[in-house]
């Protein structure tokens, strides 16, 4: 059985990790949830089998106390002998990485919850947060985003290394339970407790209050309401935080005591979610909002700002409404617009719930975990280190470097001829520049020799492929003399001779997990699939043999597909599927499941 240590800094954390890590400990994992004692609950992890250790860990950076953690850290994760460590939140992802790279545990993973720099801070704090960040990635094996838009943030500051999207959800029967045990009494003594009346309508907001909420903007948002007169629901504001008191002057100042009501700490917030009409969240940034998924599930509509990992979850006009950050007059519109509509309410609700069944729940996420912890797991002979992994790779680079440089050199001649007559033929530029994904997805610029003009119709858009391959483009293409310049690629260390082809950016949310697994090595000039049909064989089949060629990477296996590839070139088979002039584009033949 396979022995995982989560770590966070705080026991607050206990609340949005106890479902997930007790399902992970169903699924056959031994799991324990490492923590300081801070905000400890005994109700969040007392209906689970986790295994409870308390290590003193600081939020704030203090380097004698740091140290003194990692140290306790080291030792307990010695004694325990884990074969996983998976950090979580900022402070412990750094000093827990680094006590358990010291206690050489076996496999080491990080999930970003949202990343602790962002735009808006100050210079200082950015650099500082973005320097640790950096530090702590260079003591892991992999890394996770809870979010899509951190996916690629992470691959800067690790380059190299994996890099999941793990995404966040709900244990949806658990929550499902809760609602429908609030009674109506319950409610009732809720709107006694808090002075409303029966048809008064409630937003709610669950957050603490520290800055990064922006609790300022909801307020702004709700006193340009009273002032226009139009403001006729209450809010209630669930948390507590260092800027408790500030907030509690600024709702007293703005006159709004009457419509705005601080209720403290509510852990959970079941009850208030069924006696709320709609659900707010005004943060300059988030992880995934475990507060909004929890609204969603309840069935309740959302209005939150367009900032990163909300937007994830609130898809504008379908299951809440977005407002820009920095625009109270905006937000003041869409709280208006949805607390004023109830068909509206019960439209966007019923969609949300839908959103969470399908996409965000705590089952799928440890689906996704499991294969993280396969694919990382240095026992398994078909995972990313298995063992020899890191031997073949660094023989497959310096196999690359002693072809590619010389053929670089030698191929020159032919490159600038085929360059100019590029030119004559196309025009500038000569080269095609892309984006497409590298190693675990890492976007780099793949080089081209240009075979496509840029004719546009009168709308400005590019005509299709069969209209801009010119005669001249066929004959490089079936020369494969457009992939010349891509010895480049290869030389910069962003591509190999052999290995899947770097397709485009926008397949990575359609791949299946399985089919995931081709960016797991380099991509290369050639491959398995382009020996066994190229552009001739079904997307699914050229998958196939992607990732069966990263199980099976070996050097005779490169040599073979180099020489057939040869042979491919001079038949000139397998250019284009049949009825196309190029391949037909990759839409995906299942829902969004995973990409790393």
């Amino acid at each position: 059985m396979t022995k995982i240590a989560h770590v966070c800094t705080s026991a607050i954390s206990h609340k949005i990790l106890a479902d997930k890590l007790e399902l992970l400990r169903r699924a056959g994992y031994d799991v324990h949830l490492v923590s300081s004692k801070d905000g400890y609950d005994p109700r969040m992890t007392e209906a689970t089998g986790l295994a409870l250790h308390f290590v003193p860990m600081e939020r704030q950076i203090r380097p004698l106390a740091d140290l003194k953690s990692v140290l306790r850290l080291r030792r307990l994760f010695r004694e325990q002998r884990y074969d996983v460590v998976h950090t979580h939140t900022a402070k412990a992802g750094v000093i827990g990485r680094i006590a358990a790279w010291t206690a050489r545990v076996p496999t080491i993973v990080h999930t970003s919850h949202g990343l602790p720099f962002y735009e808006g801070q100050s210079p200082r704090a950015y650099r500082l947060y973005r320097t640790l960040e950096r530090i702590g990635a260079r003591f892991c094996h992999a890394l996770s985003s809870q979010n899509r838009e951190d996916v690629a943030k992470l691959q800067e500051l690790a380059p190299g290394k994996p890099v999941y999207w793990e995404g966040n959800g709900v244990d949806l029967d658990k929550l499902t339970e809760e609602r429908d045990r609030v009674s109506a009494q319950t409610l009732s003594l809720l709107r006694t407790a808090y002075g409303l009346p029966a048809d008064r309508r409630v937003l709610l907001v669950g957050a603490r209050f520290e800055p990064v909420k922006n609790h300022a903007l909801l307020l702004d948002a709700l006193d340009r309401l009273n002032r226009l007169g139009k403001l006729d629901f209450t809010t209630l504001l669930a948390g507590t935080g260092p800027l408790e008191q500030e907030i509690q002057s600024r709702i007293t100042s703005l006159g709004l005591t009457d419509w705005v009501l601080l209720i403290g700490h509510q852990s959970p917030l079941h009850d208030h979610l069924v006696l709320a009409d709609a659900v707010a969240l005004t943060s300059d940034k988030e992880g995934i909002p475990r507060i909004v998924m929890e609204a969603m599930a309840f069935g309740k509509p959302v209005v939150a700002t367009d900032a990163l990992g909300t937007r994830e979850l609130v898809s504008h006009g379908r299951t809440g409404l977005l407002a820009p950050l920095g625009r109270p007059d905006l937000l003041a519109e869409a709280l208006e617009r949805l607390m004023g509509d109830e068909d509206l309410r019960v439209r966007m609700g019923a969609e949300a719930r839908r959103v969470v069944e399908t996409q965000f729940t705590e089952r799928i996420v440890v689906e996704r975990l499991s294969r993280l912890y396969a694919e990382l797991d240095p026992r398994d002979p078909a995972s990313l280190r298995r063992p020899g992994s890191r031997r073949r790779a660094i023989a497959k680079r310096l196999t690359d470097l002693a072809i590619a440089a010389p053929a670089l050199l030698l191929l020159s001649p032919t490159m600038l001829l085929v360059a100019a007559l590029v030119r004559w033929k196309l025009g500038g530029p000569v080269l095609f520049r892309q984006e497409r994904p590298g190693l675990y997805g890492r976007p780099f610029k793949v080089l081209k020799f240009r075979t496509m003009t840029d004719r546009r119709d009168e709308n400005g858009a590019l005509l299709p492929d069969a209209e801009r391959l010119t005669s001249f483009g066929k004959l490089l293409r079936k020369l494969s003399l457009d992939e010349l310049p891509q010895l480049l690629n290869v030389v910069k260390g962003e591509m190999s001779l052999v290995g899947p082809r770097p397709l485009l950016m926008e397949y990575l949310s359609l791949y299946t997990s399985e089919q995931a697994r081709r960016h797991h090595l380099r991509p290369g000039i050639t491959g398995w699939a382009q020996v066994n049909g190229r552009n001739a064989v079904s997307w699914e089949e050229k998958f196939r043999l992607d990732v069966d060629y990263v199980d099976k990477q070996s050097w005779r296996l490169d040599f073979k597909i180099l020489s057939l590839t040869v042979l491919k070139v001079v038949r000139r088979e397998g250019i284009a599927q049949e009825g196309q002039a190029t391949v037909s584009k990759f839409t995906g033949n299942r829902e969004m499941e995973m990409t790393s």
